[in-house]
C-alpha cells in the first residue's frame, strides 16, 4: 500500500513539473496530446496535416480571471504569420492571420494547461460538443477549428512560420510557433467543411431546450403571433418555416424606465423559441419580446430581436 502511494505521489511530482518547466509555452502535434504526459511533440507540419495544441499557463484560467467556480470565461486564440525582416537586425515582423474565442467553463478553469485542437480531424476533436470548451456559431460558421483551418487554406505555396498566442483577460498567457510548407494550402478549406459539419452534429446533438421560467400560454401565442409577423421571420433571415415550441426563459417582465426622469419607456421578457429551419433540421434562439409604455397603459407585445441560433436534435425538444 504505502508504495503504490510512493508512485502516485512520485508521478503527480512529474507531472507537476513538466507543466511547471512549460508555464508559457504551447506545444504541437500531429495527434491529441495529454497535457499530464505529452508524446510525439512537432514544430514541422505540411499542408493538411492535422495540427494539435497545449497551452500551459502561469496559473488556472479561474485564477488569472479571479472568477467564480461556475463562470464562463472568454481565453483569445491569435495565429501570426512571421515574416523575414528586411534586414539581418530587425526582428520578423507578425500578420495576424485570425483570431478565435474559445468559452472555458467547468473543470476546464481549474487546470493550468487548455487543449486546443487548432485543425484536428473531425472524428477525433473535443473542440466541439464538450460542454466546458465551446465555440460560437456566426451565421452558419463555428468560430475556432472550423475558422482556423479556413485561414490557413489561404497561404500561399511556399514555407511558413506562424506563432500561436494564448490571451487570457487581455494578457499574454502562452505562445508557441511552429512551421508548415506546402504547395496547396486549400486542402485546409475542406477541413474546415467537415469540421463545421461536425460542429453543427455535435451541438444538436448534445443540446437541451431551456427551461420554462413562466408559464402563460396567452402570451406565449402572442409572442409567436409577433415573431411570425416580424420582417426577421418574413425575410427568411431567420431561416424558419415553423415554431416548434416555445418558453419564456423570465420570472417576470423587466421594466426599462428613463434614466433622467424615471418614467417607464417599456417592459420587456425573452423567451426561448424552437423552430424548423428551411434545411429540416431543428433549433433555437432567445427572442425578445416587448411592449412599450403609452398614457399610463402598455402597447401591444412586439418582438425585438433573436439572438445566435442554436442546432438542436429535434427529438431533444421531447425531453
Amino acid at each position: 500500500m504505502k508504495s503504490s502511494l510512493l508512485i502516485i505521489t512520485l508521478m503527480l511530482s512529474i507531472m507537476s513539473e513538466t507543466i511547471a518547466q512549460n508555464a508559457g509555452e504551447i506545444i504541437f502535434s500531429s495527434s491529441p496530446i495529454d497535457p499530464l504526459q505529452p508524446a510525439e511533440m512537432k514544430t514541422g507540419f505540411k499542408a493538411g496535416d492535422p495540427i494539435y495544441a497545449v497551452a500551459y499557463l502561469p496559473s488556472t484560467v479561474q485564477e488569472i480571471y479571479k472568477a467564480k467556480a461556475e463562470a464562463k470565461l472568454e481565453v483569445e486564440v491569435f495565429i501570426y504569420e512571421l515574416k523575414p525582416p528586411l534586414y539581418s537586425y530587425q526582428e520578423p515582423s507578425e500578420e495576424q492571420l485570425t483570431f478565435g474565442s474559445m468559452w472555458v467553463s467547468g473543470n476546464a478553469l481549474k487546470n493550468k494547461f487548455l487543449v486546443i485542437d487548432l485543425v484536428p480531424l473531425p472524428d477525433n476533436t473535443n473542440a466541439y460538443g464538450t460542454p466546458e470548451i465551446t465555440y460560437k456559431e456566426f451565421g452558419k460558421k463555428f468560430d475556432g477549428p472550423v475558422n482556423y483551418a479556413e485561414n490557413l487554406a489561404k497561404l500561399t505555396s511556399g514555407d511558413h512560420e506562424l506563432k500561436i498566442l494564448v490571451r487570457c483577460y487581455y494578457n499574454d498567457a502562452a505562445s508557441g510557433k511552429l512551421k508548415i510548407s506546402g504547395n496547396d494550402f486549400s486542402v485546409y478549406n475542406k477541413s474546415s467543411e467537415e469540421l463545421n459539419l461536425a460542429a453543427q452534429n455535435a451541438g444538436a446533438k448534445n443540446a437541451m431546450f431551456p427551461q420554462a421560467k413562466m408559464k402563460d400560454a396567452a402570451t406565449e401565442s402572442r409572442m409567436i403571433a409577433a415573431l411570425k409577423n416580424s420582417n426577421d421571420w418574413k425575410s427568411g433571415w431567420l431561416n424558419a418555416t415553423e415554431v416548434l415550441k416555445i418558453a419564456i426563459v423570465d420570472a417576470d417582465w423587466y421594466i426599462r424606465r428613463s434614466e433622467i426622469t424615471g418614467a417607464i419607456l417599456h417592459r420587456y421578457i425573452r423567451a426561448a423559441i424552437a423552430f424548423k429551419t428551411k434545411e429540416g433540421t431543428c433549433a433555437y434562439f432567445q427572442a425578445t419580446f416587448q411592449e412599450d409604455y403609452v398614457s399610463g397603459k402598455f402597447q401591444p407585445l412586439k418582438y425585438d430581436g433573436a439572438g445566435d441560433r442554436n442546432p438542436i436534435n429535434c427529438e431533444n425538444l421531447s425531453k
